[in-house]
């Protein structure tokens, strides 16, 4: 071109047009790669990204909306949500209502809403809502909806262990206490609040000196050291509280949290004091019935030596009963029995011959329960019928009638229990006899 001026005026022109369309080329370049950015967040984002406008049509939806609720995005645009059928339908009118702060230009930062997926399950979503501006207009409202049901279900469970761990802690009949890294108390139980006869404002934020004394405190802030490193300590101790000893069995472990880090302590103490006791009194009786069995196993001692003193002393007494027969008795029955007498002297000399040599050799059992209810006859009739004497022999021994012996058999007989028995009497009283 030439070096007039218009010549200068259009190279000026199209320099600026240059300049102007690569500002515009990059400005377009930016613009593509910011929507490119938009669409790539927008496909891949968890969460549901969609969009309403004022007649409450969705006009654009992300594919999160699959995975939340079972729909495509195409199942959803152009449609308005309310015949849809996502929403449950008590939260309708919540969402009219959302929709128009919206777009009256208002940003609802978190709601909850029940969705119904399309294979009829319910699930829970927090959306947020902000409103596109175009010319100082809202023309629609761009939403996320994240799934918390998982959360919610969390929270719930959270809350219902919540309920069953303070349940369980209100109700304890032992002291239930945290304490924090620096052994100061954060919580007790009831049962704590009611043995220290504090509120639990006054509980809370103390330490053990504050509760047991200084050199108490000092000993059970040793044990908690021991608990805050990661031991699990279990013990019995005795500590003064309003005045009076009381024996605790003890529990400490630690608390972590999701790192493992110990955050502080969890204790349970039961008063152990009335046990202690009883197991000192049961103690106590043990020994006392120990030093009765020993006495005992003296005086059983003792009297095993006297019953030994009278079995040796009975024994010297039968011998010396014997040694007398033998000499003063004996002999003159032999002298007797050598002499001119008849034979029916003869026979009551060998009866009491027979009875005699019984009577000292200790067989004699007349005392016996055989002989209890026996009359003195009826054990002179049962002694001869025992000897194999006849009807006719006892009679005449006994100088009584042979009407009278079969009387007193009858009797014997009867008091015996033989009666309308065939046993012989005679047998039967040598069988008893011998026993």
């Amino acid at each position: 071109m030439g070096n007039c001026p218009a010549c200068k005026e259009l190279e000026h022109r199209i320099s600026e047009l240059e300049t102007e369309t690569r500002r515009l080329r990059k400005v377009e370049q930016d613009l593509y790669e910011s929507q490119e950015m938009y669409r790539i967040h927008f496909t891949l984002a968890n969460d549901v990204i969609y969009s309403i406008d004022p007649q409450f049509r969705v006009l654009s939806v992300s594919q999160g909306v699959k995975k939340m609720l079972g729909y495509a995005p195409d199942e959803l645009i152009g449609r308005p949500f309310h015949e849809l059928n996502v929403l449950a339908p008590e939260y309708l009118e919540k969402a009219f209502n959302d929709v128009r702060r919206v777009l009256s230009k208002e940003n609802v930062a978190s709601s909850i809403y029940q969705f119904i997926t399309k294979d009829g399950k319910r699930r829970f979503g927090e959306v947020s809502g902000v409103p596109s501006v175009r010319n100082g207009r809202a023309t629609a409202v761009i939403s996320v909806a994240r799934d918390i049901t998982e959360r919610l279900e969390m929270e719930q469970t959270l809350r219902a262990s919540e309920e069953r761990f303070r349940a369980v802690f209100d109700s304890a009949k032992d002291c239930i206490f945290i304490k924090d890294r620096d052994l100061t108390y954060t919580f007790a139980n009831p049962c704590m609040r009611e043995l220290f006869g504090l509120p639990l404002e006054e509980i809370i934020g103390k330490k053990d000196r504050d509760l047991f004394g200084e050199a108490d405190g000092r000993e059970i802030s040793r044990v908690d050291a021991r608990v805050l490193i990661g031991e699990i300590v279990e013990r019995e101790h005795t500590k003064t509280v309003k005045g009076s000893q009381i024996t605790f069995h003890v529990i400490k472990v630690p608390m972590m949290d999701s790192s493992g880090m110990v955050t502080g302590l969890c204790g349970i103490a039961r008063n152990i004091t009335e046990r202690k006791r009883f197991e000192e009194a049961l103690r106590d009786k043990e020994m006392q019935l120990h030093m009765q069995a020993k006495n005992l196993e003296e005086v059983n001692t003792a009297l095993k030596v006297l019953l030994d003193y009278r079995e040796e002393e009975k024994r010297n007494i039968q011998e010396d009963i014997v040694s007398r027969a033998e000499r003063l008795i004996f002999p003159y029955m032999e002298k007797l029995e050598q002499g001119c007498i008849n034979d029916g002297g003869r026979t009551y000399l060998a009866i009491i011959r027979s009875n005699l040599e019984e009577l000292i050799c200790g067989n004699k059992r007349v005392s016996r329960p055989l002989y209890r209810h026996l009359t003195p006859m009826e054990i002179q009739v049962s002694d001869l019928i025992r000897q194999g004497k006849t009807s006719k022999e006892i009679a005449s021994m006994l100088n009584i009638s042979m009407h009278a012996v079969s009387f007193h058999r009858l009797n014997i007989r009867k008091k015996l229990g033989l009666l309308h028995t065939k046993t012989n009497l005679g047998s039967y009283l040598k069988s008893a006899e011998s026993v």
